[in-house]
């Protein structure tokens, strides 16, 4: 979730999640993780955002139906960084967290600016 909260790129969830283990065993297991994000996105928690940035530096997004999750996610390309992803940051599969979930949140974030607006292609 803390992923979600900050618009991470999958390739950057694969990295932070099950930090015990090397990259090699985390592909082995993204069908747990990919079945885990299914789940939060089922329960309107997050939801999985493809961004793309045209040409002219003009960014878009699009959110992926949760019934196509399970195929989107088992590609393991999805979970790499493209050339242009790792440095801006700004190309590829996100999860984001839900304006619901963001309700729901004990966390009292007054004053403390939103991470997702660094972004603005999700807007």
């Amino acid at each position: 979730m803390v992923n979600a909260q900050e618009h991470d790129l999958l390739p950057s969830v694969l990295w932070d999640w099950r930090t015990d283990l090397d990259q090699e065993d985390k592909l082995t297991l993204l069908p747990v993780l990919a079945a885990a994000l299914v789940s939060l996105v089922n329960d309107g928690l997050i939801e999985v955002r493809q961004l793309v940035v045209d040409v002219n530096g003009s960014g878009s997004y699009e959110v992926i139906p949760c019934g196509q999750l399970p195929d989107v996610l088992a590609d393991q390309a999805v979970w790499e960084y493209t050339d242009h992803s790792w440095i801006q940051r700004d190309e590829g599969l996100a999860i984001v967290e839900t304006h619901a979930v963001r309700e729901l949140s004990l966390t009292d974030r007054a004053g403390v600016p939103d991470p997702q607006s660094s972004n603005p292609y999700l807007k």
